[in-house]
């Protein structure tokens, strides 16, 4: 059976609102900001946080294992939050970064419409997050408000991100560099 990648559901100006987006947090410190960049633009984010053996297992179904461990680690993470009944997947979407280079990363989209397609979700909307406007889909957009609240999630994540791993080894009461971190 040929299936053809470039089938594809829309997401609209009217989702916005009424959709709720997959994103699987590939960086949890940076991500958090990014969850809160993209809210203040009007997207209703939900991070997936589960790195376990079993998104592995469900990645491994869709995903050639010859694919990038990242690739096979956040494509099965997905597609076990659209299996798990917690989402209403008439009103889902997923996002997935796009880096539009030589990296592996470019082939994610092509690697999670194949998973969407071959898991059954086919009608669920994938948005794109780059900026080379490599997907086109209307109802979502990098606006400069929201390029710029993105680049203040990446300045503070790294910054939380180094101070915390720079004191965590030398802490003298173990978790309190969490702990502070936490707060």
């Amino acid at each position: 059976m040929i299936i053809k990648i470039e089938d594809k559901t829309i997401f609209t100006k009217n989702m916005r609102s009424k959709h709720t987006i997959l994103v699987p947090a590939m960086s949890p410190i940076h991500f958090q900001f990014l969850k809160t960049a993209f809210k203040q633009s009007g997207y209703n984010v939900v991070l997936l946080l589960s790195k376990d053996q079993g998104a592995v297992d469900e990645g491994l179904r869709y995903v050639n294992n010859d694919a990038c461990y990242p690739a096979i680690l956040v494509i099965g993470e997905i597609i076990s939050a659209l299996k798990s009944g917690k989402y209403d997947l008439n009103n889902t979407s997923v996002m997935i970064s796009q880096t539009g280079g030589g990296c592996r990363a470019t082939n994610y989209i092509a690697y999670l419409k194949k998973a969407l397609i071959d898991s059954g979700f086919k009608n669920i909307p994938i948005l794109s997050a780059n900026l080379n406007n490599l997907e086109d889909n209307p109802g979502f957009k990098l606006s400069l408000p929201l390029v710029n609240r993105i680049l203040m999630s990446i300045i503070y994540g790294d910054l939380l991100m180094k101070v915390l791993y720079r004191v965590r080894p030398y802490e003298k009461i173990e978790g309190s560099a969490n702990e502070l971190y936490k707060k």
